[in-house]
């Protein structure tokens, strides 16, 4: 545990694996919530908060889905605001740009550092980035409306959970990578 620490630690402290992950982050929540119709098109242009239903934050209206709070208007853009929704989107963008920021910082140190780590550190973060988009695949995919949406639906409430399992699992892999001989000393 204290490896992903330590590679959390190091990618919070750089400012470019910082921009990686919060960039990604916000990229992947947008598109997160503009697939499960959270963000739509339809505004009358301006800017329109409105706030009335705090009481109904922990509503659920699905699995992992729960209940808007709010309405933003924001030019064309709509967004019911479910906090909950947005941080579980933010959660999972973050995993997803920090397993990025962690490829991108083990790729560069396989160029400047003599030892070689082991040949198969970048595929083992490939299963956590195909993870990320396991989400929001099905969701374009239903959106789309294409034949497969409906044996995809039934899959939907797992898709989450399992995201965040993998994300998690990759950025454990990569900072075991990091340090293998911190890693194995201590147990991780």
């Amino acid at each position: 545990m204290s490896a992903m620490v330590r590679l959390l630690g190091a990618l919070l402290s750089r400012p470019a694996s910082l921009a990686v992950i919060l960039g990604t982050a916000l990229g992947y929540a947008l598109l997160y919530l503009w697939l499960v119709g959270d963000i739509a098109g339809g505004g009358r242009g301006g800017l329109r908060l409105a706030f009335p239903a705090w009481e109904r934050a922990f509503e659920s209206r699905g699995a992992l889905r729960f209940e808007p709070v709010g309405l933003i208007e924001l030019g064309p853009w709509v967004w019911t605001f479910s906090p909950l929704d947005t941080l579980i989107a933010l959660g999972l963008g973050g995993l997803l740009g920090a397993n990025l920021a962690g490829l991108w910082r083990l790729r560069r140190a396989a160029r400047q550092c003599p030892v070689k780590p082991p040949s198969g550190a970048l595929l083992a973060g490939l299963p956590a980035l195909l993870a990320g988009g396991a989400c929001c695949a099905p969701l374009l995919v239903i959106w789309l409306g294409l034949p497969i949406a409906g044996s995809l639906a039934v899959l939907a409430p797992w898709l989450v959970p399992l995201s965040c399992l993998a994300l998690l699992l990759g950025l454990w892999r990569l900072a075991v990578w990091q340090s293998p001989g911190e890693a194995r000393k201590e147990g991780d």
